[in-house]
């Protein structure tokens, strides 16, 4: 064994494979700086790394075989030993590999001092044979040099184990004050508090997040008093950037929060601004008020109804010790509009109390985002005023661009609105930021529903379940699929998973029991109605509810109550179909005119997802009545219907299905035709609400025409058939 060691080292191959390896090394790092910056693909760099390998293992054979002399290469063997050079070819190589070391040191030291640009994480686990696959696009590492930073949830140093909920609002604290800083994006909170404790590398969660910077640290709180230690990671390198340890009194929370904020963008080369005008409500007068501000959001993470409930509780006790406190205020508006959407809370009673709440807090704190977000909720939903809300949730997320909520709220009005490309790249942009939110995720999903890309909206839905099998946002998009796809039988199985996981919420009980009307179950149908309003009555998805069923059963006086009961437009244009259905046209035409009033709509304006509903009924009204504006506003509708047809679905209720509206506007024009052409066109996108045939007043004139009857019969047929499949079901 000694004999080869000492023949390998008379050959050179140590000294040949030392040389080469950091050479290549040098070389890799050289080649990964310069791809980066001209945007080579990944590929280049994966050659560049295969060619440096082979090249290895070339080099070592040749230093065996072969010996460099004056004369060239020639094989060892045929060199004797007295014409050998060897000893002197060490020595070139020595000063090689000492150069390639300098390289090193220096390509090192350029590097801690540039973090963002270090080698990529891709190509850091390309060249340690790692490999990290998160499932989802967003969750390749950044490769780019673009400065990113996650923010890990601290670690609870407390002796009694019992602060997490306090060091995890630091945490949070940290990222709203960074996703502030010009030129720094920051990783949302639910992506990264994936990441709590330290079974998982940086390097994976750089993968995972699409980071390039991690922020970790701990808290100790006793008392009054807190100890925070920080540390800012690169994530290509492993080497820490900064690090630093504050001992405060609880009273001065906010301060040390910016202190850590002004360090980090420092060392990442950034600016950091902090308007003391504007941050002065920042700053909290009582510990114990903060400390309760905290436990209250912590309870707020996930909407349910005992959770924002008990959350309430909180921050008003926070309130009473400190009525000044805007966080407090803005949480408070928060957590009403979650409750009138995931807790049962009727809209009119949510949004009074989330609007005082919103705009107190931005009496204190003008750039509060969860203030601004509510505030834009209440104004589309509300007071039916788009362009406010549009504002609002611009602000909220200029003001932080990591506070999720508003990206979600956004995308939502501007769907109504019909800016759908804006809104999915809104969707987009939210799903980047938290990539591992489950929830965004369903909300592409339901975006892409809409869109009637059902095969994307699937794919989506498959790789939330294989991260989280048993996931209630995903099992409910996935019935919402199911329902626009007319497949009501499977979609009764996720609805009935989503309401047995989701105390509180009557989202889908209300949906089973319009699934079980259709199939024409009237026990299952009563008993989910119920249910639906056993979680709150009045609640906004039981009124739909209620809304479908009266219309197409011809209830005009429940369907009336239950405009009533509703907000804003979308209650009035309730009300305005419930005169259409009693042959009121005067009464209906008042009724769509308020509501278009409310959406600040009139006679020549642009038509938009918001207006097509009651427009389209002020169409038939005032054709009754004889008021020729009727063509003007049917031409409207039918031009805006006409440009979105192929490429949007506002809803499974056929009021919302532009087939079916433009089968109404084609019964007004008397073109049976044109109405059997869209009327196939609503089925064929899985329409199964046959009761139109008797009830809707559009296809008045139509109800004997065996053409319509046949595609109403083909609806109840499908939908019986969906019965069937549910009864055969084990």
């Amino acid at each position: 064994m000694s004999q080869l060691f000492n023949e390998l080292k008379r050959r050179n191959v140590f000294r040949v494979g030392l040389a080469y390896l950091v050479s290549a090394w040098v070389i890799a790092q050289v080649a990964d700086l310069v791809l980066d910056n001209i945007e080579a693909p990944e590929w280049v760099m994966q050659v560049i790394l295969l060619v440096l390998g082979l090249g290895f293992i070339i080099a070592i054979i040749i230093s065996w075989a072969y010996e460099l002399t004056p004369e060239g290469l020639k094989k060892d063997s045929d060199v004797p030993a007295n014409e050998s050079i060897a000893s002197h070819t060490a020595k070139k190589l020595d000063y090689i590999t000492l150069a390639a070391v300098i390289m090193v040191l220096v390509l090192f030291t350029y590097q801690r001092l540039n973090p963002s640009s270090a080698v990529s994480p891709s190509n850091q686990a390309a060249l340690s044979g790692a490999s990290s696959n998160t499932g989802t696009e967003a969750g390749s590492a950044s490769s780019n040099q673009e400065k990113s930073i996650a923010v890990l949830p601290f670690a609870d140093m407390s002796v009694a184990g019992d602060q997490a909920y306090f060091a995890d609002g630091i945490s949070e604290e940290l990222l709203n004050v960074l996703a502030q800083v010009e030129g720094l994006k920051v990783a949302a909170r639910t992506s990264s508090f994936k990441f709590r404790g330290d079974e998982h590398d940086i390097v994976e969660i750089g993968h995972a997040l699409n980071v390039n910077q991690v922020l970790e640290g701990s808290v100790r709180k006793s008392g009054n008093q807190v100890r925070i230690t920080a540390q800012l990671i690169d994530v290509a390198g492993g080497f820490h950037v900064w690090s630093e340890t504050y001992d405060r009194q609880l009273d001065n929370i906010f301060a040390v929060q910016d202190e850590i904020a002004v360090a980090i963008v420092d060392a990442l080369k950034l600016k950091l601004e902090l308007d003391a005008t504007e941050n002065q409500s920042h700053t909290v007068e009582n510990g114990e008020a903060y400390d309760l501000y905290l436990r209250g959001r912590e309870l707020a993470r996930e909407p349910s109804k005992a959770g924002l409930t008990r959350a309430l509780q909180f921050f008003e006790q926070a309130l009473a010790i400190d009525p000044d406190f805007a966080a407090a205020h803005g949480a408070i508006a928060s957590a009403w509009i979650w409750l009138e959407d995931y807790g049962g809370i009727p809209s009119q009673d949510a949004f009074d109390r989330a609007e005082p709440a919103a705009r107190k807090a931005l009496a204190l704190e003008p750039n509060r985002a969860d203030a601004l977000t509510a505030m834009g909720f209440v104004e589309e939903r509300k007071y039916s005023n788009d362009v406010a809300a549009r504002n609002y949730f611009e602000q909220a997320i200029k003001a932080n661009p990591a506070f999720i909520e508003a990206y979600t709220l956004y995308a939502d009005a501007l769907r109504e609105l019909g800016e759908i490309d804006l809104a999915l790249q809104v969707r987009l942009d939210a799903v980047e930021r938290d990539p591992l939110s489950s929830y965004l995720q369903s909300r592409l999903a339901s975006m892409m529903v809409g869109l009637r890309r059902f095969d994307e909206a699937q794919s989506i839905i498959d790789q939330i379940f294989e991260l989280y099998p048993d996931d209630a946002y995903a099992h409910e998009e996935l019935a919402n699929l199911k329902v626009s796809q007319g497949l009501l039988a499977e979609a009764v199985h996720s609805y009935t998973f989503v309401h047995n996981n989701r105390p509180g919420d009557p989202f889908a009980a209300a949906q089973l029991s319009v699934c079980y009307y259709l199939m024409q179950m009237p026990d299952k149908h009563q008993q989910w109605l119920a249910a639906a309003r056993d979680r709150g009555p009045g609640n906004r998805w039981e009124l739909s509810a209620r809304r479908s069923m009266a219309q197409w059963s011809g209830d005009w006086e429940t369907l009336f109550r239950a405009g009533q009961l509703y907000l804003a437009k979308t209650g009035t244009t309730w009300q305005g179909q419930a005169s259409l259905g009693e042959g009121d046209w005067e009464a209906a035409r008042a009724s769509f005119q308020r509501s278009l009033s409310s959406l600040n709509y009139r006679m020549g304006n642009p038509v938009n997802g918001n207006v097509l509903e009651p427009l389209t009924g002020l169409v038939l009204a005032e054709k009754q009545l004889g008021i020729d504006t009727w063509r003007t506003h049917a031409t409207a509708a039918r031009n805006y219907t006409e440009s979105k047809l192929d490429s949007i679905n506002l809803g499974t209720w056929p009021n919302l299905n532009l087939n079916f509206v433009l089968a109404q506007l084609a019964a007004t024009d008397g073109d049976l035709d044109q109405v059997v052409k869209y009327l196939q066109g609503a089925l064929d996108e899985n329409i199964l609400e046959y009761p139109f045939i008797k009830y809707d007043q559009f296809f008045a004139d139509y109800r004997e025409e065996p053409r319509v009857l046949a595609i109403a019969d083909q609806m109840k047929e499908l939908a019986l058939a969906q019965r069937q499949q549910l009864e055969q079901t084990p």
